[in-house]
């Protein structure tokens, strides 16, 4: 009898045992995020003006002034790319929707290919939308730009399988084909928090719609514990809106005061308020004239006063 009843004794510890050891693979990696909390703490986020970039909480390092390509053509995408690294520019951003990947890669390998820089040198973002084959969207992404490896891979917009895309995601930035991935046009906490629920890889990087008339500074504070950064699509409000962004009265009243651009103090209000800023322009001249920022310092009471700008209002519904 107690032969029989320490085999089952040694029996139940065995089953026990396992369980302990298999039960958490079976449910799947989650996220700690008390954890992750715990360790940004330790980092720091801030943007270095100095250098030109920030450290993104996957510890890479992303410029925080960049080329935004929306609506050129691949031919006008290298001739700008080109341009704008030739001018300093090191952060390039495009789309698989936009059409330009190609030209985007190319004006890229034509800079390395003169010695302009070196791969490294460039970050390059591109977004995606969600599909029936998540694994062909990302190759194709890769096989247009045709630069090795793509910086920081965003979800374009939520979609009819977010969850599928990202997990695929985290497979690319595993294996080193991706550096970092996050997300664009997520605007409110709940929208957040799903992509959270689902996510082995935190969000580097949420790229939104962002201006003056339009701060989100919720969105911002609400994410600056997980370390993700928020990057501004529409700096200036996009097509049909940049003269009302430009010709508002305090920015002119600002631009004024330090001998600068509308566009200029825009700019640098983005960056001092936290916002990696890419704005587009095929025009050589204002491509130089946007990263021609670094000469100068908006005041506490600058940005104040542009902060009270400020109405919430969006120019797009996406």
């Amino acid at each position: 009898m107690n032969k029989k009843l320490s085999i089952t004794t040694l029996l139940i510890l065995i089953i026990i045992i396992l369980g302990i050891i298999l039960i958490p693979k079976w449910k799947g990696k989650n996220i700690d995020m008390n954890e992750i909390k715990e360790n940004i703490k330790n980092k720091d986020t801030s943007f270095d003006f100095s250098n030109k970039y920030v450290i993104l909480n996957n510890g890479i390092k992303m410029p925080i002034i960049g080329l935004g390509t929306w609506t050129f053509t691949n031919e006008e995408a290298e001739e700008a790319v080109y341009i704008a690294i030739k001018n300093g520019y090191r952060l390039i951003d495009t789309a698989q929707y936009y059409g330009d990947e190609i030209g985007v890669g190319k004006g890229v390998r034509k800079a390395i290919d003169e010695g302009i820089v070196k791969r490294e040198d460039i970050f390059v973002t591109s977004k995606i939308y969600a599909s029936t084959n998540h694994s062909k969207a990302i190759e194709k992404s890769l096989n247009n730009l045709d630069i090795d490896y793509i910086d920081l891979l965003l979800i374009h917009q939520p979609g009819f399988d977010d969850k599928g895309l990202y997990q695929t995601m985290e497979k690319y930035y595993k294996e080193g084909k991706l550096k970092a991935i996050g997300i664009s046009n997520y605007y409110t906490k709940e929208a957040i928090d799903e992509v959270l629920s689902y996510a082995e890889i935190v969000p580097a990087v949420i790229q939104n719609e962002n201006h003056i008339y339009y701060q989100n500074n919720e969105l911002q504070e609400y994410v600056k514990q997980y370390g993700i950064i928020i990057e501004s699509w529409y700096p200036f409000g996009g097509r049909g809106h940049t003269n009302e962004n430009f010709n508002n009265e305090t920015i002119v009243k600002i631009a004024k005061k330090y001998n600068k651009t509308s566009a200029q103090i825009i700019l640098r209000w983005q960056l001092q308020a936290g916002y990696i800023a890419i704005p587009g322009s095929k025009n050589p001249d204002h491509i130089k004239e946007n990263i021609s920022i670094f000469d100068f310092e908006l005041s506490d009471e600058d940005m104040k006063e542009i902060y009270n700008i400020n109405e919430n209002r969006r120019y797009e519904n996406w």
